[in-house]
């Protein structure tokens, strides 16, 4: 079970000078966000950070589109759901991970992570229960097909998806999955397999 996240491979900052570039960029978000939080290793408390982790719900009426036009320095991916920004001379890169209202909780659970505990955990309960993640969200596996590691909604589907409660939060989205909440800093998993340490 595959979450896909760009590992960062670059070197790696103090906790303390991200943790101040981070809520510098929560500031500058502010006007264009319903809501928004920081995530990843910052989150967790770790004492080295390779990414700055941001995830948010766009203000339906005043864009990041507005703030983040086509030649805004250090923007390196401009899509609808992820923001990148680089900044090789002080080591650091900042994704904005951008979600709705109602699958907010599940988003910051994920991109909080670690990797291992978001692939462990939490894809691997959502799994179990009989739902897998789509670009859309939880969707119910027997309403979606698998290719290569993506699923989608079946094209010959008819009627309506089920689709999972609104997670307005993270205790919401747990409160799903039927696993006890814990601290963020509680979440620094490892796996035997490499690949989802990242």
């Amino acid at each position: 079970m595959i979450i896909h996240k760009q590992m960062s491979k670059g070197p790696k900052i103090k906790l303390e000078k991200a943790m101040k570039v981070a809520h510098r960029f929560l500031t500058l978000i502010e006007p264009y966000t319903e809501k928004r939080e920081i995530a990843g290793s910052c989150r967790r408390q770790c004492k080295d950070v390779g990414d700055i982790e941001i995830v948010c719900v766009e203000d339906p009426f005043n864009k990041l589109d507005n703030l983040f036009h086509g030649k805004y320095p250090g923007m390196v991916v401009n899509g609808p759901r992820l923001k990148r920004f680089k900044y090789p001379k002080s080591n650091i890169q900042i994704e904005l991970y951008i979600t709705s209202r109602w699958d907010y909780g599940r988003i910051l659970a994920i991109r909080t992570g670690s990797s291992a505990y978001s692939h462990i955990q939490l894809a691997v309960t959502w799994n179990r229960h009989g739902w897998c993640g789509t670009s859309e969200g939880l969707r119910r596996k027997k309403e979606c097909e698998k290719k290569g590691s993506v699923w989608k909604i079946k094209k010959d589907l008819t009627g309506p998806v089920t689709k999972p409660p609104r997670f307005d939060n993270e205790y919401e989205f747990f409160d799903f999955l039927g696993i006890p909440w814990i601290p963020p800093q509680e979440r620094n998993w490892k796996s035997v397999h490499d690949e989802l340490n990242y």
